[in-house]
């Protein structure tokens, strides 16, 4: 009798998620870029309707979702779009509509839940509360706090390799479980990479990285303040430690990790990723690594730290190829985020010959400096690391800005 109640639940497990599958078009596998977004509702709204949209282009389409599950906690939507077309959505459900999010090929869903709302892995367990390993290695004068988070499977002793995401503000923006954190206090980066890797098949693990500094010496903003020369505050960003950070990263926690993990140890699967002050320094990591980081994630970085002159003169100094790391910029407006200076910089790495294929600006309208918006972008991230492209912010049309 128990393995026949057994069957019969893993038989109404099976149907219901192969319910929320939805059917696809005649032509999916030609198209390649249709893909399934999903909408976890605990409110149980009875409909719902996706938006999507290119930042660049306002280029947009509404698309009723299918309501393909209904559980004691919430109902499941879903419905498809195009990631060739389409960078972000939205969704209307009830008499709500959600935060705006990114939309590609490492979106899972998204889950509007009692923490707030989140990514989640549609047919996964969620988990908001992940593990880590926590390790120290000594960084000028004190015992750095290192985090590692690997996926449920992971595998040391495969021949089966992960590639590496490097995160500064570890403490915070990773959720290492810090007392004064929730997991909506945190960009879920361990469920937005399981999402990217049951959507892609691109395995990865996380680094986190904390940035206080030492507690007594010197704080986060100098530890994340690279030395370029004078800074626009130089009373609040005096000591830059930034250089001594990043090649703190790149000479010794890259190879600790590379020694103790299952990673690859080529540029192209190792990635650096930051927002605000982490921004800035992900980007100058990259710049002054790209035998290491093949892509950077500079999610508002605060470019204003330093004058235009200054930048001139720094980036002057560099080479830039086709192996140049892969730059993802994210900004929004002036005022509420770090615009004018990230379009500044975009525009500067052009007109220096940086790659026109390697460098991608998302510019939110709507964006502000808070971890909300963070969140909702960083799976643009993941797809610059997978991809090695944003294709609809990279189009013909979208390259004159």
């Amino acid at each position: 009798m128990k393995r026949i109640i057994a069957a019969i639940l893993t038989a109404v497990i099976l149907a219901t998620l192969t319910a929320c599958e939805p059917e696809k078009p005649a032509n999916a596998d030609e198209v390649g870029s249709i893909h399934t977004l999903y909408f976890k509702d605990k409110d149980k709204s009875e409909e719902a309707v996706a938006t999507f949209f290119n930042s660049d282009t306002e280029e947009s389409v509404d698309v009723p979702m299918t309501l393909c599950n209904k559980s004691a906690d919430s109902y499941t939507f879903s419905c498809e779009g195009d990631t060739s077309v389409y960078n972000m959505a939205y969704i209307a459900y009830g008499e709500k509509r959600t935060k705006i999010f990114s939309f590609n090929k490492c979106v899972s869903g998204w889950y509007n839940c009692d923490l707030g709302f989140l990514p989640y892995t549609q047919g996964k367990k969620i988990d908001y509360y992940p593990e880590y390993e926590h390790i120290t290695l000594p960084f000028s004068g004190y015992e750095k706090r290192i985090h590692i988070w690997t996926p449920d499977n992971y595998n040391a002793a495969s021949d089966e390799k992960y590639a590496t995401v490097y995160v500064y503000d570890g403490q915070d923006i990773a959720y290492i479980g810090e007392q004064w954190q929730t997991p909506a206090d945190s960009d879920n980066i361990p469920e937005q990479i399981t999402s990217m890797t049951a959507n892609t098949g691109y395995k990865a693990i996380v680094v986190a990285i904390d940035t206080f500094g030492d507690r007594s010496n010197y704080n986060r903003d100098d530890e994340l303040v690279p030395d370029l020369g004078e800074t626009v505050e130089t009373e609040s960003y005096s000591k830059k430690k930034g250089t001594e950070l990043a090649a703190f990263v790149a000479e010794t926690v890259v190879p600790y990790i590379r020694e103790h993990y299952n990673v690859y140890t080529d540029p192209l699967h190792t990635s650096v990723t930051g927002e605000s002050l982490g921004g800035l320094e992900a980007f100058y990591t990259a710049m002054e690594y790209p035998e290491v980081f093949g892509t950077a994630g500079a999610l508002s970085p605060s470019f204003w730290t330093y004058e235009n002159e200054i930048w001139n003169t720094y980036l002057s100094t560099k080479e830039f190829s086709d192996s140049s790391p892969f730059l993802y910029l994210y900004t929004g407006p002036s005022g509420g985020d770090t615009d004018p200076e990230v379009t500044e910089m975009y525009h500067r790495l052009q007109d220096m010959g940086y790659p026109k294929e390697k460098l991608v600006l998302h510019f939110n309208p709507e964006g502000c400096h808070i971890i909300t918006f963070w969140r909702a972008i960083f799976s643009e991230f993941l797809e610059a690391m997978v991809y090695q492209s944003v294709e609809p912010l990279q189009r013909p049309q979208n390259t004159a800005r």
